[in-house]
């Protein structure tokens, strides 16, 4: 079926158009005319597969970077030249915005990623098994098969490097791997880099990590720690780590220099992937503080790192976390930097928001969500309290245009700031300042 590709589809696929019917088409780029196989016929829309290019994009890699990035499916736009991927994030942010929240108004040219390669400080892959050795790789798109992944380009060369040399260790072993927590062996391999210093985490079922295997990996030039993390049968599939950590060798912290600042982490604590940024992002953030602002709240917090960055703008900075592993970084790394003014609450980040309210009023208020973005309960608490100033962290364009039609109610946009944290996938992260609205007298 030969057809012309309209415009973007918000995970990075083309969308076109078959008798008013949506057809989603990955791989396909924007102008492009190409030949499609529909692979999924469902009533609303359909899912289809390039099987020719027949007019390509000007923006279009016609010899890809990766030579596994079909059947890898990590990195969703690594066919589209730099260029077109940062048109590409701005247009479907300016499409979400004005979808659900009726916004057509200006959007900031997106801050680009000072490094499109490379550019990833941690990785978490599975374990699996190619010709009878062990490796680590992805699971293809939308199914169980692993793919081995040789090189990831977007990767830290150094994280790439420790991995590989891992492999060559692992070899020497006759480790099981395991298709998940119930059975004994390696389910995946985390590595995070801060600092140049590379530390390992190993995720599995019940099992030894012999100590030989801890000596030898410590004995890399650049890895600095080795943990494992063992996930019980009670641990659902989709949370990638056991309910503890245990520390097998080297350092017994992460730690980071951030700007001007220090940050102590644990392997489970989430830290943001692309380092360069996260410190761009939380500079900007900063710099939207309003000056004289008595109490500020930072909800989703993390370890703490934008409540550091806006300290010295606010008297009083108070980060709501529901993670306690990172609620005690987060506190620690307060007292690491001097920042007295700064703590850290344990909670739901509504419920916590309720009886924050409660005793004082918040002038400004900051908030990093998941991907679903604000739960209900947390909305009802934000226009409750009605903030003067909200900034609003987003890694979901779909989620912020729905939040913020419900915000919209009691603040006005003043400004929206796209990031390109993640070169060569879809993912956009993105800044908007909001002001509370005046009361009409």
């Amino acid at each position: 079926m030969k057809t012309k590709i309209k415009k973007w589809g918000i995970n990075g696929e083309g969308i076109a158009y078959s008798h008013k019917k949506t057809i989603f088409v990955d791989h396909a780029i924007p102008g492009e005319v190409v030949d499609i196989e529909i692979v999924e016929d469902l009533p609303k829309y359909s899912n289809a597969e390039v099987k020719e290019v027949i007019e390509p994009s000007p923006r279009r890699r016609m010899h890809p970077i990766c030579p596994k990035w079909e059947s890898c499916g990590g990195c969703s736009i690594i066919h589209v030249d730099y260029k077109g991927q940062v048109r590409m994030k701005e247009q479907v942010l300016k499409e979400a915005l004005r979808k659900y929240a009726n916004y057509e108004g200006k959007v900031e040219p997106i801050i680009k990623n000072p490094e499109p390669l490379g550019y990833r400080n941690a990785c978490k892959l599975p374990f699996g098994h190619v010709n009878g050795k062990i490796c680590t790789g992805m699971y293809k798109k939308g199914s169980n098969e692993f793919v081995a992944v040789d090189r990831c380009l977007i990767h830290s060369k150094k994280l790439e490097k420790v991995r590989i040399e891992l492999m060559d260790i692992f070899a020497q072993y006759d480790l099981p791997v395991a298709a998940n927590a119930k059975q004994s062996g390696l389910l995946a391999l985390v590595l995070k880099e801060f600092d140049e210093q590379v530390h390992v985490t190993f995720v599995s079922g019940q099992m030894d990590i012999p100590q030989q295997l801890v000596d030898q990996i410590l004995a890399l030039e650049d890895v600095v720690s080795v943990w494992q993390s063992i996930k019980d049968e009670d641990v659902a599939d989709y949370e990638l780590f056991g309910k503890t950590v245990t520390h097998l060798g080297g350092q017994e912290q992460l730690s980071l220099k951030l700007a001007d600042y220090q940050l102590n982490l644990l392997p489970k604590s989430f830290f943001q992937l692309n380092t360069k940024q996260a410190i761009t992002l939380y500079q900007t953030i900063a710099t939207w503080i309003p000056e004289h602002s008595h109490f500020l709240v930072e909800a989703y917090s993390g370890v703490g790192a934008i409540s550091l960055f806006v300290a010295d703008h606010a008297d009083q900075v108070v980060g709501i976390e529901y993670i306690a592993d990172a609620v005690d970084n987060a506190n620690t790394n307060a007292k690491l930097n001097g920042k007295d003014n700064v703590s850290f609450i344990c909670g739901d980040a509504g419920e916590e928001m309720e009886k924050l309210i409660a005793k004082q009023s918040i002038d400004t208020l900051i908030v990093d969500p998941p991907r679903s973005g604000l739960n209900k309960k947390m909305k009802d608490s934000i226009l409750k309290s009605l903030p003067e100033s909200l900034i609003y962290v987003s890694c979901n364009p779909a989620t912020l245009g729905k939040d913020l039609k419900d915000l919209q109610r009691a603040y006005e946009i003043k400004r929206v700031q796209p990031f390109d944290f993640f070169s060569q996938t879809a993912h956009v992260e993105t800044a908007v300042l909001l002001s509370r609205r005046k009361s009409k007298k």
